[in-house]
């Protein structure tokens, strides 16, 4: 139940001070125009943020390319294959803590100036490269049943006469006729139509149709009907189901699972209504969290079935090794109000604090269990005075190993930053309440499997007459 209050995020955004700023316009745009469009924008990062006698906190520095993402920098980022509509900006800043603040006002500036330019503007991400945190696919088997049918377009794409496609390419967008070397450097030669005829959509229909079998040429219009109609410039599959995706930034604040959460009942409802051969899934941060956590999942079973067969040729018993493993869920209760108290959140890194914290907490039950055995074998002693003697006995060496690890861990704490702060208060709290916990559970659940009853025991007295 205190875990469905911690919220959840896969990795962290990177607490450096400098976030990435990518900027795409539509298809076909010219690298030229490309270029025009980031000047702009670097344009208003120098005049009004960039730091200066009168600013203090701001823009120390960028790098931006135009046509392509850039090299790879760090491992969580993957950059955009090459395209003249794409440009990629790498801001340094002064301080993280005021990046949403940057990116608020970039965002906003883009939006004003630019309204056919596409912004996302974010932090790094420390985990795998992700395109945005929320996103929806909705997939269907026609394009234009998600814009609206795609039989249809499919039959017109197979009624366009070759020459007819031919031609349109030579008078729009150019068609590629040879190369011309210079040095190192190929260079296109491009036929095509002059700009003012390109840039006029009513001298579309005077274009000239190359008919290559006559060798003779007509208008287009003799030969099509002209009609202007908005079509996706990209058809993108997966699973070789169309797929639009629909993608979104996170709020300061908030994570993708929150919004995620909050659209799950409405996608389910209004997925009813679709008809048949169309479906949605989630991507995104949810994505590769399933992905990731199913990946430890399909080893975890290997892991565990390991432990208890060494457990059990160890101990050379069933009962405990079940014992021992019953103390690991008691690190979670533990793991669960560190991330409370700490305002901190369940991701990745969580999980492997609580993989490391279950060996922890085995460790110790085995030194218990293992001394219990000890007092009753060589020592000689009943097994309730066993079970707690041996409680004495182990409770030295277990404290002194979770305060070592505890102190040892505090550093990360307070210093490991958003990625390794989760892990760090997983284990710290969890090894603390475990720790008390297996003292204390541990016997008590050696004396029920072991039916030892402790009606009338005396511990002291027992000792005076043992002695």
């Amino acid at each position: 139940l205190g875990l469905g209050l911690v919220p959840q995020v896969f990795f962290p955004s990177s607490d450096k001070a400098f976030f990435k700023a990518e900027f795409e316009l539509p298809v076909g745009t010219s690298i030229d125009r490309t270029e025009e469009v980031i000047g702009g924008i670097e344009a208003f990062i120098n005049r009004e943020l960039r730091v200066s006698d009168e600013r203090a906190e701001g823009v120390t520095s960028w790098v931006g390319y135009i046509g392509q993402g850039g090299p790879r920098f760090l491992l969580s980022f993957k950059p955009e294959p090459p395209s003249p509509n794409y440009a990629f900006l790498l801001v340094n800043v002064t301080s993280h803590n005021h990046i949403e603040d940057y990116i608020a006002r970039v965002d906003s500036f883009a939006f004003e100036t630019y309204p056919d330019l596409t912004t996302r503007l974010a932090r790094i991400d420390y985990g795998p490269p992700l395109e945005a945190p929320v996103q929806i696919r909705i997939l269907g088997r026609d394009v234009n049943g998600i814009f609206d049918i795609a039989d249809r377009v499919k039959g017109r794409l197979a009624q366009v006469h070759q020459d007819i496609a031919l031609s349109l390419q030579a008078g729009l967008s150019g068609f590629e006729m040879s190369e011309y070397r210079e040095e190192d450097e190929l260079i296109p030669i491009t036929l095509r139509s002059v700009a003012a005829d390109r840039h006029d959509i009513g001298k579309v229909e005077s274009l000239n149709v190359y008919a290559q079998a006559s060798g003779q040429s007509v208008p287009l219009k003799q030969v099509a009907d002209l009609a202007v109609a908005w079509e996706p410039a990209k058809i993108m599959r997966r699973d070789r189901l169309k797929t639009i995706t629909v993608s979104s930034q996170v709020q300061p604040g908030h994570t993708a699972f929150d919004v995620l959460g909050a659209l799950t009942p409405w996608l389910e409802a209004e997925a009813s209504r679709w008809g048949l051969g169309y479906r949605w899934e989630f991507g995104g941060e949810v994505e590769n969290s399933g992905a990731a956590s199913a990946s430890i999942n399909a080893k975890l079973p290997i892991a565990l079935l390991t432990i208890i067969m060494l457990l059990v040729i160890q101990f050379n018993s069933i009962r405990r090794p079940i014992i021992i493993l019953l103390a690991i869920p008691m690190g979670i209760i533990g793991v669960t109000f560190g991330l409370i108290v700490a305002g901190s959140y369940f991701g990745f890194m969580t999980l492997l604090g609580i993989i490391a914290l279950a060996g922890i907490v085995v460790n110790d039950a085995i030194v218990l269990i293992d001394r219990i055995g000890i007092e009753i074998d060589e020592n000689g002693l009943e097994p309730r005075s066993a079970i707690v003697e041996a409680a004495q006995r182990r409770m030295r060496p277990i404290l002194l190993t979770t305060a070592t690890t505890v102190c040892g861990l505090i550093p990360l704490w307070l210093g490991g930053g958003p990625m390794w702060k989760p892990m760090a208060i997983a284990i710290i709290f969890g090894l603390l309440f475990a720790t008390v916990l297996t003292l204390g559970l541990v016997p008590v659940l050696y004396a029920l499997f072991f039916r030892v009853s402790f009606r009338g025991f005396s511990y002291r007295a027992q000792s005076v007459a043992e002695s």
